[in-house]
């Protein structure tokens, strides 16, 4: 199954979905749509057309983007000081 294809949707699973990209290994999968999330934020989910199956979710917001950018700032500071 790693060698396989799975799509990266965004929006609702089984409801007017969109198709971001397809990837190939679930594993890469994974990656490529927690990276997407980071970028855009917004619900995505990965699915399996061979098992017609949703194998997994992920939802992010604006504020959870904003914060990660604050706290590596923050971060930077403290190694500059």
């Amino acid at each position: 199954m790693q060698h396989a294809a799975f799509d990266i949707l965004a929006g609702t699973p089984y409801k007017n979905a969109r198709l971001v990209q397809t990837v190939v290994g679930y594993d890469n999968a994974r990656k490529r749509m927690k990276e997407i999330a980071a970028q855009k934020p917004g619900r995505y989910f990965i699915f399996n057309e061979w098992s017609e199956c949703v194998l997994d979710e992920i939802e992010t917001h604006d504020f959870e983007i904003q914060k990660k950018g604050v706290e590596r700032h923050h971060r930077e500071l403290a190694k500059a000081g």
